[in-house]
Order: C-alpha cells, then sequence, then structure tokens
C-alpha cells in the first residue's frame, strides 16, 4: 500500500490520462521553414503558375511558310521543320499501329490454325490402321467383283448397261482418285511433320466413311441389277 504522506500534493493530476496532446503534424508532414533573404542585389520574382496558364490558353498563332525561291527566316525555317518532324512522327506512329494491328490478326489465325491442328490431331488417334487396311482390302474386291460381273451379266437394253457404267465412273473412278490422293498425301507428309499427318488422318478416315456408305450402296444397286 503506498505511504499516505504522497497523497494529495500540490501539481499532482489524479484520474487523468498521460498524454501530452498538439496540434502540430507528423514531423515528416511538416513543411521546411523558408524564408527569403532581405538583400538589394537579389531580385525576387513572384510568379503564379496558374496566372500564366491561364493567361496563355486556348492562344494560338498563324504563320505561313516563304513562297518559294524566297529566302527563308531563320524563325520561318524553325516553324516549317517543326511542321515537317509532326507530320512525320505522325506518319511514323500510324504505320507502326499498321504494323501492330497486322501482327495482332496473323497470331490471332495461326493460334486458330493451330488450335484446329489439335483438335484434329485428337480425333485422328482415334483411327486405327487396321480398319483402312481392311476398306482398302474391300474396295479391291468390289472392284474384281464388278468387272467379273460386267463379263459376266449383258444387259439386253442398251439404256440399263450405260447406267451401270455411268454408276460404276461415278462411285468407284471418284472415290478410287480420291483415295489415291490422300494414300500419296499421307506418305510424303510422314517425313514432314508428325501434327499435319494426324491432320490427314482424320481427313482420311472421313473420306473412308464416306467410301464405305458409297461401297454399301453400290452393292445395294448391283444386287438389284443382278436380280
Amino acid at each position: 500500500m503506498a505511504d499516505p504522506k504522497y497523497e494529495n500534493l500540490p501539481g499532482i493530476a489524479y484520474d487523468q490520462p498521460d498524454v501530452y496532446e498538439t496540434g502540430d503534424l507528423p514531423e515528416a508532414d511538416q513543411p521546411e521553414p523558408y524564408e527569403e533573404e532581405e538583400n538589394e542585389s537579389i531580385e525576387n520574382l513572384h510568379l503564379s503558375v496558374k496566372e500564366s496558364f491561364n493567361k496563355f490558353k486556348g492562344k494560338a498563332g498563324e504563320w505561313e511558310l516563304a513562297a518559294e525561291g524566297t529566302p527563308e527566316t531563320v524563325l520561318e525555317r524553325y516553324n516549317r521543320l517543326r511542321c515537317e518532324f509532326s507530320e512525320l512522327l505522325e506518319q511514323v506512329t500510324e504505320q507502326q499501329n499498321i504494323s501492330t494491328e497486322s501482327e495482332k490478326a496473323a497470331g490471332v489465325r495461326d493460334e486458330e490454325a493451330f488450335r484446329r491442328l489439335q483438335a484434329s490431331t485428337g480425333q485422328a488417334a482415334l483411327v486405327r490402321g487396321g480398319e483402312l487396311t481392311a476398306a482398302e482390302a474391300r474396295v479391291g474386291a468390289l472392284l474384281a467383283n464388278v468387272e467379273a460381273l460386267k463379263q459376266a451379266v449383258r444387259p439386253v437394253e442398251p439404256e440399263l448397261d450405260a447406267k451401270v457404267n455411268e454408276l460404276h465412273k461415278l462411285n468407284f473412278g471418284k472415290s478410287l482418285t480420291e483415295l489415291e490422293t490422300l494414300q500419296s498425301t499421307i506418305s510424303s507428309g510422314v517425313q514432314n511433320n508428325k501434327e499435319l499427318l494426324q491432320g490427314v488422318q482424320e481427313i482420311f478416315a472421313m473420306n473412308v466413311d464416306s467410301v464405305q456408305k458409297e461401297i454399301k450402296k453400290l452393292d445395294e444397286r448391283i444386287g438389284k441389277l443382278v436380280a
């Protein structure tokens, strides 16, 4: 317990926070005192930036280039060079903007083509080589059967014979031409680019599917003709 002789001494504040309050800003935010030196040899210019800006705001002057063959003054030559430099700067900036837009457009097209190639690569992975070989073998066997059928069956009506020949040319000629073209394309593309090869395989699979459909239709038509 505190000694009672120290109670109620003068100059002691009770029940008050021990804080020194001041209205000054922190030391880092306090402005540095600046005192102008009073000397007759020093001329102090009191200029206002805002007043000067408002004074010349919106002001413009007109000047003309010297006529051809007339000597230019220094000021006229300066104005002419400044104008030409401004025009040159605008042209360079415009060309840079056009080049940048062209590069961006080319980059977008390349990216889109690459995405399509990736998609075709994923789908081409589903194509099986055994199925392609079986389709080629079936096409060859079907061609042999058609040739044998043409030799064995001779329709009496010339119109029917012409229709059979036309059907044979339209279906098998086109399909076999596409098949041979795609096979040669695949053979040459294997050594150049694997990714492009996968894209070609996808297209080849789609064409094989169409060939199989045409073969099925032709089988049905040949069956009807034989019957």
